[in-house]
């Protein structure tokens, strides 16, 4: 008879100082994933390029461009940003057509934009000020 060695699934996301997170199962069959950090690399590992429009005037800068929503995935329960220079950010969302409230997103770091996000819910985030800004994004 054969032995068999169950693969081994190795899923790697580079998070600020670096983690991985690694998921055994057997052959044709994933574990589900319930550990919130797994879920938070899963989620991370769809993260997206991001170059904001400008603001103009007293209009900020945002992402995505002017006139367009970004739609929310099954990908990740939250939005997720990682801007390349320290910025105010908010996350503005069309069903209410209200913003939440400003938080500071460090230079080279996820952080929460939004939390506990309804798939497919339409928003935009919007950048302190008239910059462009430049990052990762993962909804």
């Amino acid at each position: 008879m054969r032995n068999r060695i169950a693969p081994f699934t190795m899923t790697a996301v580079l998070l600020a100082g670096g983690a991985a997170a690694v998921t055994a199962g057997s052959a044709g069959a994933a574990e589900p994933k319930t550990d919130a950090t797994a879920q938070a690399v899963s989620c991370l590992g769809t993260a997206k390029y991001y170059t904001s429009a400008p603001g103009h005037g007293s209009s900020n800068a945002h992402w995505p461009g002017t006139g367009i929503w970004a739609y929310t995935t099954s990908n990740c329960q939250d939005i997720n940003v990682k801007v390349k220079s320290t910025r105010s950010v908010r996350t503005c969302f069309k069903a209410t057509g209200k913003c939440n409230g400003w938080k500071t997103a460090k230079a080279g770091k996820w952080m929460l934009a939004a939390t506990n996000v309804k798939d497919r819910s339409g928003f935009y985030i919007q950048f302190k000020g008239t910059a462009r800004s430049y990052g990762w994004i993962a909804y």
